[in-house]
């Protein structure tokens, strides 16, 4: 029998992507990882009448911290203040819990607390710090949080106080694609459990406190000012239980999201996904845009001394930061703050938080832990390590009179810097699950 050739190679051909378009189809039942958020909701009454002062309790999620007059706070994500007294750093004393529904950032002037809850500003006397007194609510000084991911919430279901997090695997139809909001908010290996940094707000002659290099909050000379994603609120708080609102701007001269603010003698220093920007605050109520030192998408704490700015850029999939940019530390001159000029760039792990204390720099570098550096001659810090602390996850610090306060998901641990050669752990908070 003759066979003719050519249609048996057709025939063979056919038979072959019919069988791979089967095994194709077969495959593309396929899953993907990411993050799925929920709106908590409170009714009004109970949102106002939540607030108040309750006994100590276990931190289960902190986040940003502050210090003043020998009393630590430390934020509990969307819940409140837990409020130490730090006398001795060896053995702090737990006094109380203010509990503050909404609440990720705090600051203070004189004996005032300033805090956010949720859409409100408090401000509590911690005169006594074991009983906070609430003087002031100033109400919607904050965006409404109806939006946290790409995720809707719907305001007329009450006052939104937290977004919950919850970590899914999925299936998806590979002919079809993964869906954008999965993409926007996937999780992998490298995930950053203390997504509460990126929230979705996103003086007298008493010296304000310090913050660490994550806060939205910073006071310079009777002023609040409070950083939002796109905009900069100022307050007045020469009479400080009394904040003033002074006036809002937007923020230019960089792209991206402003994620924290610090200040530097009369400058404002402004931490965004797309790079760090310099205002002037000689006219404190309309701070003036000077400069930006640019760098690709990328979270970026910041911290100044002595004309010098410490920038720690980090990759996340957490979305406000962006996957695609290198884990380092940039050393740039802002002497001339209308021209930063970068003097260094050393790598780094993940680096969160920065410190700045005399010769002394202290970075919070994800799961590598603390890490602390000779920072004598700047452009040369990220080759002088001079201690590494890698037991705790942290990502956020405070360097004050010798002794460190770190923050991170595993707790609050502190150490005394007073002999460099030596530098010791003095004592942890620990982190309980809930």
């Amino acid at each position: 029998m003759k066979v003719n050739l050519r249609s048996s190679m057709l025939a063979a051909m056919a038979f072959l992507a019919l069988g791979l378009s089967g095994c194709v189809e077969d495959s593309c039942d396929l899953t993907y990882k990411h993050a799925v958020y929920e709106p908590i909701y409170m009714s009004q009454d109970e949102f106002v009448n939540s607030v108040g002062v309750v006994s100590p309790r276990n931190v289960v999620s902190p986040g940003k911290i502050y210090t003043k007059d020998a009393i630590l706070l430390v934020n509990e994500l969307g819940e409140g203040v837990h409020i130490y007294d730090n006398k001795n750093p060896k053995n702090p004393q737990s006094l109380a819990f203010l509990n503050v529904p909404g609440n990720y950032d705090l600051s203070m002037n004189c004996d005032m607390l300033y805090l956010d809850s949720s859409t409100d500003m408090l401000v509590f006397d911690m005169s006594d710090p074991s009983s906070p007194r609430l003087v002031n609510r100033i109400e919607n000084a904050f965006p409404y949080m109806a939006e946290y991911r790409g995720y809707q919430a719907d305001p007329s279901q009450g006052v939104i106080v937290k977004w919950k997090e919850e970590i899914r695997e999925d299936k998806y139809d590979c002919q079809v694609g993964v869906p954008n909001l999965w993409q926007q908010n996937q999780v992998d290996n490298t995930w950053d459990v203390q997504s509460g940094s990126n929230n979705t707000r996103t003086v007298n002659p008493a010296v304000p406190g310090k913050s660490g290099s994550m806060s939205r909050f910073t006071v310079l000379n009777d002023y609040l000012y409070i950083v939002g994603p796109s905009e900069l609120d100022v307050y007045n708080v020469t009479s400080c239980d009394q904040p003033l609102a002074a006036g809002t701007q937007s923020l230019s001269g960089f792209f991206g999201v402003a994620e924290m603010i610090t200040s530097l003698d009369n400058l404002l220093l402004i931490g965004s996904t797309g790079g760090m920007s310099i205002y002037s605050a000689d006219d404190p109520t309309n701070p003036q845009y000077m400069s930006t030192f640019e760098h690709n998408r990328a979270c970026d704490p910041v911290t100044a001394e002595n004309g010098i700015a410490y920038v720690t850029l980090r990759n996340s999939q957490d979305s406000p930061c962006g996957p695609f940019w290198n884990n380092q530390l940039d050393v740039v001159d802002i002497s001339n703050p209308s021209y930063p000029r970068l003097l260094n760039t050393f790598s780094m792990y993940n680096p969160h938080g920065v410190g700045i204390d005399g010769d002394l720099l202290f970075i919070a570098d994800g799961d590598q832990g603390l890490k602390i550096f000779d920072a004598s001659t700047p452009s040369e810090v990220g080759r002088k390590e001079l201690a590494h602390f890698p037991d705790m996850n942290g990502y956020d610090v405070i360097a004050l009179d010798g002794v460190l306060m770190f923050v991170g998901k595993d707790g609050i641990a502190q150490y005394d810097y007073s002999n460099p050669k030596d530098i010791q752990l003095l004592s942890t908070i620990m982190v309980y699950a809930e």
